[in-house]
């Protein structure tokens, strides 16, 4: 999926329904093949009850295929979104999101995710440019949610300790390996604020991988849920409640690594 979000609120005016359709849809059939979705310069802007352009977006590309070769099935999940701007306020250059995940034709076979890349650029609230960085490991070790367990239980102490909120888990567990039971994390491994703040809207950065920003809401970066064998990744989700308050994502995408 490319974009998609709701506004229930613009200023002090309550109890809205500005539904932006989710733009960049591609789903794949259970047999396999493509399935591709192109979407050109869109804008969704409303006059009442104040006038204002509630999303931009240049370019958005989704492609999901499947296919069978080498004894496996193979899916390749991507998204690539250009030029998008909310509520006339937050921009963000770029949205990259690809993963390739293959699961061996044996009955009783795991899949596994062979292929991650993704990214954000060119991230500006006002003033200030936020630079994310990912660290994408244990995406490619989550084909399923035994393969993540098994990948965080490995770890020493000191890589527990200082990744514990990345899955979400309480630093009281006794067992390493019982460390991501949740099944819930974060890609982000860095965000990095520079430029000008204003002092009316400040920027800050809130549990890692969220960015604050007064007068907009909240932007929750890489968020990844595994549950079995399902993988589902969310780059940018909004959780807006100032100017505009309401909901949206950019950049998702979720497999099985199983067609057919």
């Amino acid at each position: 999926m490319g974009v998609a979000a709701h506004f229930h609120r613009l200023d002090e005016f309550e109890n809205l329904n500005h539904v932006i359709p989710t733009l960049g849809a591609a789903v794949l059939a259970p047999t396999g093949g493509l399935s591709q979705s192109y979407k050109k310069p869109y804008s969704y802007a409303v006059n009442e009850p104040v006038k204002r352009t509630l999303l931009e977006v240049r370019k958005i590309e989704t492609e999901v295929s499947g296919w069978l070769a080498d004894q496996a099935h193979t899916t390749a999940v991507r998204t690539d979104i250009e030029g998008l701007t909310v509520v006339e306020s937050l921009e963000i250059e770029s949205i990259h999101l690809h993963f390739v995940s293959s699961r061996a034709t044996k009955p009783g076979s795991d899949p596994s995710v062979t292929k991650v890349h993704t990214s954000i650029k060119g991230m500006r609230l006002g003033g200030v440019e936020a630079e994310v960085e990912f660290d994408e490991a244990a995406l490619r070790h989550c084909g399923t949610h035994e393969q993540l367990n098994t990948f965080f239980g490995k770890k020493d102490d000191a890589y527990c300790e200082k990744h514990l909120w990345r899955y979400r888990t309480s630093p009281d567990l006794q067992s390493t390996a019982d460390k991501c039971r949740s099944y819930n994390f974060s890609l982000v491994e860095n965000i990095v604020l520079r430029g000008q703040q204003d002092p009316e809207r400040p920027v800050k950065i809130e549990g890692h991988n969220t960015i604050y920003w007064k007068g907009f809401g909240r932007i929750i970066l890489g968020e990844v849920n595994v549950k079995g064998s399902d993988r589902r990744v969310t780059m940018v989700r909004l959780a807006m409640g100032s100017g505009a308050g309401g909901s949206g994502t950019a950049g998702s995408g979720q497999s099985n690594g199983q067609t057919g």
